[in-house]
């Protein structure tokens, strides 16, 4: 499955848009502003702007100037086709699989990548999902030629699916109540014993391995203990969040929530253990009989006011296209302009160690942004005229 789409060439000469409304995410918005970039980073970014004599000037009048939105948490290159098994590669058989590698099995050439493009998103962190230990995470750039080219970060995380503590029932559940809490408990502590040797083995390792003793899972995980490479937890429910930042505490991981249904419940803990959360699926039914309909639009809002830091994300790969329309209905329920947007652009850069490249609009970063003939959070409005990545013109069909 190939699209016929060319990546952007290269930038060959100096951009400048002007009379755009700007929003720089840091230095709030700027009207009737002009902004500069060549070589691919942003050189100038205001209003009275001098203009290199050899620029493409691009006339930005009554249209909107953002960031590249970036989602945190998605399959994007890994899964084509989710019925067709041959096309998802988002998952390496077994259960403890830290060597694995998103950026490795990268797809550039995914049908899906113009249609979540076409809407702002023009980063995507992508997370494998197999197993419990699923792999470390990379940030790609939906635009390129091969992963060398399109990795913004290769290694951004490492990806563990945290056991569950819920207990359900259903006709096809054929375990009881009590196997399934014993069953999950055993997958706590084979978690815990699995983290303990990796532990043991960074240690070990610091002051050298033999060739023949090194294991290649575990030399993966050297990074976590070594080089605080995060940890994307998928925790959603009460217990397991709760859990998760025990878990962090005792191996003093950086710790990040993948989920977050529940983490209002636990926003005290989280605000006091700095855990960021990247927030998936605002645009998803109530998880409780007794909440109100509202309970996931109003979530984002409700983080916001108890000082939880988070960022907006869908599930999956081709759902990542409606992602700023999720921060709009956010925005709907009482998460403000500002705050909708950080939690699609400088938010996420900050979680995954890119925030001095990417997510504002300031000079010395990269230029990856769009221009919107509208309000890229408004459905309605949100009609891209120009995308940049890196300073490449990128399609938008």
């Amino acid at each position: 499955f190939t699209n016929d789409e060319t990546p952007g060439a290269p930038q060959q000469k100096p951009i400048a848009l002007t009379n755009a409304k700007l929003y720089t995410i840091t230095q709030g918005v700027i009207q009737n502003g002009t902004i500069v970039f060549d070589k691919g980073k942003i050189t100038a970014v205001g209003q009275n702007i001098q203009i290199p004599a050899d620029a493409q000037i691009i006339n930005c009048d009554g249209k909107f100037v953002y960031p590249g939105f970036i989602a945190p948490a998605s399959t994007i290159g890994l899964i084509e086709i989710e019925a067709v098994r041959s096309t998802r590669d988002a998952a390496e058989s077994g259960i403890y699989n830290p060597n694995a590698k998103a950026d490795v099995a990268y797809n550039p050439d995914s049908e899906i990548i113009p249609t979540i493009r076409s809407n702002g998103v023009l980063i995507a962190n992508v997370i494998p999902d197999g197993g419990i230990v699923s792999g470390s995470s990379s940030l790609m750039m939906l635009d390129g030629w091969t992963r060398e080219d399109i990795a913004l970060k290769r290694v951004t995380g490492l990806s563990v699916q945290f056991p569950q503590f819920a207990v359900y029932s259903a006709p096809w559940i054929r375990q009881s109540a009590d196997e399934q809490r014993k069953e999950n408990a055993k997958r706590l502590q084979e978690l815990t014993d699995y983290f303990e040797q990796a532990r043991m083995y960074s240690e070990a390792a610091k002051n050298g391995l033999a060739e023949n003793q090194k294991d290649i899972r575990l030399e993966a995980m050297r990074a976590v203990f070594e080089d605080n490479l995060p940890v994307l937890f998928d925790a959603g429910e009460e217990k397991q969040i709760r859990a998760v930042v025990q878990f962090a505490q005792k191996f003093n991981l950086k710790a990040v929530i993948v989920g977050g249904n529940d983490a209002l419940k636990c926003s005290d803990l989280l605000r006091e253990a700095n855990i960021p959360v990247i927030l998936q699926k605002v645009h998803s039914v109530p998880r409780r009989d007794e909440q109100g309909y509202d309970a996931p639009y109003t979530l984002p809002a409700q983080l916001a006011a108890a000082g939880v830091k988070f960022a907006l994300s869908d599930g999956g790969s081709w759902q990542q296209r409606n992602l700023p329309f999720e921060a709009g209905t956010a925005m709907a329920f009482g998460l403000s302009e500002n705050d909708a947007l950080r939690a699609l652009t400088l938010a996420p850069a900050e979680i995954l160690g890119v925030a001095g490249r990417v997510g504002s609009l300031e000079v010395g970063k990269d230029a990856t942004l769009f221009v919107s003939k509208g309000n890229a959070l408004d459905g309605l409005t949100n009609s891209l005229d120009f995308a940049f990545i890196q300073g490449r013109s990128v399609s938008l069909s």
